[in-house]
């Protein structure tokens, strides 16, 4: 590091950094576990470690004078640094230029959990902890969460809260906090049509047939070229769309096209968008094909097999079962059942009222900070929220957590703002004593103000 910060959870933070916690290396995966629980005992939470043993998860609570309690979903994984000279400098060891802390994991989502962890341990030495407080720290986030659901249920009775926060989120193109009241689901799905046992000379292609055309013709029936349209029967029943304060919060919302689409490296939008792009962005599906593969590249060769996957966002009254049973059944009717479907990866959307009290408690501590926010209904991206709604009867919100527009995550030089991981730990604890004032007006009966 080119200097240090000597405050409350960034050595913590860059002790955690250094571990090489991503998906196949087993021994970091154990390390980072055993640093987590270590940080979360040495705070005085009772830890359960549960999951595959791999990659182990955390179960940790600490109790409050007060009966109510809040979970914190987050993750010690990462993903894979990619190449290495992409990288200014060493991906696993934290780099610090002004303000900026550089490293593999620094946005998502480790200093994330820190800073929450960092405003717990505040409040507890001052006496001042308003609610019970649940850590569920996964170690497989980045490969889709394969064991959440049954870590949930294990940890069913430990889990018990009335509500709690999704691992941290970003702050917008302006700089300002974003809260996001749900996420979007998700329906993976890779098609793979198999022509031969293997590749051939393209000459061969006056004799053979051809995996990639057919693939091609069967992506074609899924979506009107000229339109859009999505053409899979049944795709859109059940959307239940914004509510009246969903509608209301998008009204207070700005959208700058011009800065989007220079962060997105675009030239424009799509035209059907124009009218309310972030309606569009939080409130409608998507029906994206994410990657294409046929043949070795560079060769003039009859590949023998090809490959799509579907990455498909599903909006409130979707369900990724069903849309994949809906996708296998249009291929089939329409002629194309030689196609291999496989579901991979995916979940089910999730949101909550913009009334519940995780929200209202959420931006009345953005408030309190006196710094600029926003309330998103929904978010873009998908994430496993709803197997706490499914199994636990609760949702969770997503705060803003450390990061920023340009903080990279998946991608090389991934950072955040040594302030913003400071802007977000004061929320916390902002978050926290303003959820504990609302659940004890609503126990004793009094007044929230």
């Amino acid at each position: 590091m080119t200097r240090s910060f000597d405050t409350d959870g960034i050595s913590e933070l860059v002790d955690l950094l250094r571990i090489p916690s991503y998906a196949g290396n087993e021994a970091a995966k154990k390390a980072a576990a055993l640093a987590c629980r270590d940080l979360l005992q040495q705070a005085g939470f009772v830890v359960t470690i549960a999951g595959p043993a791999e990659a182990p998860a955390l179960v940790a609570t600490l109790d409050a004078p007060s009966p109510e309690r809040l979970v914190f979903y987050n993750h010690y994984d990462v993903v894979a640094p990619g190449e290495r000279n992409r990288w200014h400098h060493d991906p696993f060891e934290p780099h610090l230029d002004g303000s900026r802390l550089t490293a593999r994991g620094a946005s998502d989502h480790k200093a994330s959990f820190i800073a929450r962890l960092a405003a717990v341990r505040r409040l507890k030495a001052r006496g001042e902890l308003p609610v019970g407080v649940t850590f569920l720290v996964d170690g497989e986030e980045e490969i889709g969460s394969p064991s959440l659901e049954t870590i949930i249920l294990t940890e069913r009775d430990r889990l018990a809260a009335a509500g709690g926060l999704y691992s941290g989120g970003a702050r917008d193109e302006d700089g300002a906090m974003v809260v996001r009241a749900g996420c979007k689901g998700r329906c993976g799905i890779r098609m793979t049509v198999r022509a031969g046992e293997k590749d051939n000379h393209s000459k061969w292609a006056a004799l053979l047939p051809a995996a990639a055309w057919r693939l091609v013709a069967a992506l074609g029936s899924l979506r009107d070229g000229a339109s859009g349209e999505i053409l899979v029967e049944g795709f859109r029943e059940g959307i239940t769309g914004p509510d009246r304060e969903d509608e209301a919060a998008l009204a207070r919302l700005s959208f700058d096209p011009d800065a989007f689409l220079r962060e997105a490296g675009y030239d424009r939008l799509r035209e059907d968008t124009l009218e309310s792009p972030l309606r569009h962005l939080m409130f409608e599906p998507t029906f994206n094909i994410a990657w294409l593969d046929a043949g070795p590249g560079g060769a003039t060769v009859l590949p023998g097999s090809a490959t799509a996957f579907l990455d498909i966002r599903l909006v409130p009254g979707q369900s990724a079962d069903k849309t994949f049973q809906r996708v296998r059944d249009h291929l089939a009717k329409a002629g194309f059942g030689d196609v291999i479907l496989s579901e991979e990866g995916g979940g089910d959307p999730d949101k909550c009222d913009l009334s519940d009290p995780v929200v209202r408690a959420l931006v009345e501590a953005c408030e309190r900070l006196e710094e600029p926010y926003c309330l998103h209904p929904m978010g873009a991206g998908s994430g496993p929220r709803h197997l706490f709604r499914r199994h636990l009867g609760y949702s969770l919100v997503q705060d803003p957590g450390c990061s920023w527009q340009g903080s990279n995550d998946h991608a090389a030089n991934e950072n955040i703002m040594v302030p913003h991981f400071h802007q977000n730990r004061e929320l916390i604890e902002h978050f926290l004593k303003a959820y504990g004032k609302r659940a004890n007006a609503s126990r004793t009966g009094g007044s929230e103000q």
